[in-house]
């Protein structure tokens, strides 16, 4: 996949060549100094595609080549090329991202708000999950309530959980069976295996990735086989229980046509914060890629996780609260609120699987025909006994459900300067929830599933020598609801006459515009953004025990989607020859209309709704500010550091009877710092995170009543330090590294649940 969309990019933004006399090019290929050697590695014209391996010395030979320019693709990185008199002229390679435009572009190319964080930058931190790895991004406020393998949320730019989509090789990835139909539920449970870059895209989506894509989207991207049989085996223990094991290995032909990889991982907290939190997770990875033809490639790819993880009887009041809930309380442990506590029957096991398949083919020289298949499963289960803190019954869960996609898409690149695209998307759904309780007089079940259809295009142009960029694309949806099914005595929505969810049109619009001689790009982006309704917050229920047992209806389904708008403006500056990058962007989200819990709800026709339900609702607004800096100084210092200043807020107050409309769980101000030094083969890196204070519901099991509390913010600093050894004249190396967590020791809170002191971890890895 990803070769076709950097082969479709070389067409749209290098097409002009020109043909003169063949020559023979020669020379030796570096990356930041570094020789890259046993590498493949193509030049791209308009036209014709030329391809060797690099040797030892990074040396590349190629024969035949015309003058002109060409476009030199070497793995995630491509350079501009330019051949005259059989002399090459190799600019530095540059970052290539994918989010943005569905299409590889450079960081000079984008018109859009995108960050990337690498795989040496994850292993330089040692990092073990995306969720780790994504808290340094501008405008993303990540919480995990309770520690590793526990609920995980990201709230991008003041907006909710469920505002941020999640790709997967840039293929979306989400559970049908979540509240809000996102991939918050599994989150948690995506550990970094094998990834090769990440990849976010700050602001409005949607017309590009459809439902979810609110906020912002993240693109996690595995690697292909490099040339050669490659492997990695490393483990990790430390505090918590902590004992983690990760094992990979590749095999890429010399000629760069086929690569076989696999990788699996198995991380376990057995103690966990509170010494009784045990969790772990298994993480399963394979990929292949061939080309099988001239202009031909296929992939397919495998994604499982299986995780199980104790959970605790979430926060609650301490003591006797106020009667009423209209005041802010100060977030005091053990004084005004109660952290979260150990619950020894009640545990989560999920699990996933995603099955990808890619193909692309180059019809001619500017036109490329792609296609992709998804078949995603989900499965999470719920077990809680009678103890625990509050009032609990003996109950479970069972959320299973499915997702498969087909999309094709052609690119044609009809000039030098315009690149089209336009696709087809099919998406069936299948949602399936079983509740038991003990002695199984609350059993029941419901069935439900959608359709939809989708026609997208995008139209990139590229003017005066590719300094100003501007992307067009639009995204038309139909839906189609399929009859749902329920137990007997979970039928209030039998007698009703269903309604396929309203069609669902997206725009998005940006440009940008690059000043050479002073490094300055500015931009702008604007789109609307659309959520279909989860088949939850249609055909939601529960089995109710006060009063007389019964199976309550929360859901509604004839809710409409949410409806968004979204832009922002912003200003990069390249100084000190591009050791220095600087970025501001002011952003600005309405949330025009809303889906939400009300206590109070209207009837669905004849069946009520006594302990409230979803209903469409008036949003928000969240608009603010995000500055960043990228510098090295040296070849052998990085620093980045960013400020993101946030107003968020509410039409309606989120709490009933509280009259906040702040939006909860969102920090006004965070700040992020990630600075690493290398020396020789040692390295380290300091990784730290502070938010001011913010607000978080609590329920109380002793009044029945949602108070609103104001939390500290957090001043989390991690440092991890390493050396590797080489052998083998380095074609075998040992890494060593250690961790410590939270190295100020911070007492903090994320929405009431407790978080580790400092912790401490070691580590080593081989490879080869």
């Amino acid at each position: 996949m990803l070769f076709v969309r950097i082969f479709f990019c070389c067409l749209a933004l290098f097409a002009a060549i020109s043909a003169q006399q063949a020559s023979v090019v020669s020379g030796r290929l570096k990356d930041l100094g570094k020789v890259v050697a046993n590498q493949t590695i193509r030049l791209v014209s308009a036209s014709t595609s030329f391809e060797t391996i690099t040797g030892e010395d990074g040396s590349y030979r190629f024969e035949g080549l015309g003058d002109g320019r060409y476009l030199l693709v070497y793995g995630g990185k491509q350079a501009n090329v330019i051949v005259k008199d059989g002399q090459v002229s190799i600019a530095e390679l540059a970052e290539v991202v994918v989010v943005a435009a569905g299409s590889t572009q450079t960081v000079e190319q984008i018109s859009k708000t995108v960050d990337t964080i690498g795989g040496q930058e994850m292993r330089d931190r040692a990092d073990f999950s995306l969720i780790e790895s994504l808290r340094s991004i501008p405008g993303f406020r990540v919480q995990q309530l309770g520690g590793f393998g526990r609920t995980a949320n990201i709230k991008t730019r003041g907006l909710r959980n469920q505002d941020t989509a999640l790709l997967i090789d840039g293929i979306r990835f989400r559970d049908v069976t979540a509240i809000t139909g996102d991939a918050t539920p599994f989150l948690s449970d995506l550990t970094l295996t094998s990834v090769r870059q990440v990849e976010v895209l700050r602001g409005s989506g949607s017309s590009l990735y459809g439902t979810n894509a609110i906020g912002g989207t993240i693109d996690f991207q595995t690697p292909q086989a490099r040339s050669g049989t490659h492997g990695t085996i490393s483990g990790a223990a430390g505090g918590l229980g902590l004992g983690r094991f990760r094992g990979n290995l590749s095999h890429g032909a010399e000629s760069g046509k086929f690569g076989i990889g696999a990788g699996v991982s198995q991380t376990v907290y057995a103690k966990g914060i509170d010494g009784d939190d045990d969790a772990r997770n298994t993480n399963l990875q394979a990929r292949i890629d061939a080309r099988p033809f001239a202009g031909t490639d296929i992939s397919g790819r495998l994604f499982l996780s299986d995780a199980r993880v104790n959970l605790n009887s979430g926060p609650d009041t301490f003591g006797t609260p106020p009667a009423s809930n209209a005041a802010i309380i100060y977030a005091q442990p053990d004084i005004t609120f109660t952290p979260d506590v150990n619950d020894p029957d009640s545990f989560q096991k999920s699990r996933f699987t995603s099955v990808q398949f890619s193909a692309n083919h180059a019809v001619s020289g500017n036109f490329l025909v792609s296609g992709y298949y998804q078949g995603l499963k989900t499965k999470r289960i719920n077990d809680n006994g009678a103890l625990g803190a509050g009032f609990q019954s003996a109950s479970t869960s069972i959320f299973d459900g499915s997702i498969h996609t087909a999309n094709v898409h052609v690119n044609w690149a009809p000039n030098d300067f315009n690149q089209f695209t336009a696709g087809y998307e099919f998406e069936s759904e299948q949602y399936g929830n079983d509740g038991m309780t003990l002695g199984g007089t609350g059993n029941y079940f419901t069935r439900a599933g959608q359709t939809s259809s989708t026609v997208y295009v995008q139209d990139l142009v590229s003017l005066i020598d590719g300094r100003l960029q501007f992307a067009a694309s639009a995204r038309l949806q139909k839906f189609g609801l399929n009859r749902p099914a329920f137990s007997l005595a979970n039928a209030p929505y039998d007698n009703l006459t269903m309604s396929d969810p309203p069609t669902a049109y997206t725009f998005d619009g940006s440009a940008s515009y690059y000043f050479d001689g002073s490094g300055t790009k500015l931009r702008a982006h604007a789109g609307n953004g659309y959520r279909v309704p989860s088949l939850y917050e249609r055909f939601g229920s529960f089995f109710s025990t006060f009063g007389s047992p019964s199976f309550i209806a929360i859901g509604d389904p004839f809710l409409k989607p949410e409806k968004t708008l979204a832009f922002d403006l912003g200003i990069e500056q390249n100084l000190a020859d591009e050791r220095v990058r600087l970025s501001a962007t002011y952003f600005y989200t309405r949330l025009r209309d809303i889906i939400g819990y009300g206590n109070v709800v209207a009837n669905i026709g004849s069946t009520a709704r006594p302990f409230g339900g979803y209903e469409n609702q008036k949003g928000g607004i969240a608009r603010g500010g995000e500055l960043s800096a990228k510098i090295t100084p040296t070849s052998s210092t990085q620093i980045f550091t960013s400020y993101t200043f946030t107003n968020s807020d509410q039409r309606t107050p989120q709490v009933t009877g509280n009259p906040s409309i702040e939006t909860l769980g969102i920090a006004d101000h965070q700040f992020t710092l990630v600075a690493t030094q290398r020396h020789r083969r040692f390295w380290v890196t300091f990784d730290f995170l502070a938010t001011s204070d913010y607000l978080a519901p609590i329920f109380s099991n002793i009044s029945f009543q949602t108070y609103v509390f104001r939390f500290d913010g957090n001043r989390k600093g991690d440092l991890t330090a390493g050396y590797t050894f080489g052998f083998k004249k380095n074609s075998m190396s040992m890494r060593l590294f250690g961790t410590i967590e939270n190295i100020f020791n911070q007492e903090y809170y994320e929405n009431g649940f407790r978080t580790a002191g400092a912790t401490g971890r070691v580590g080593i890895s081989f490879g080869f």
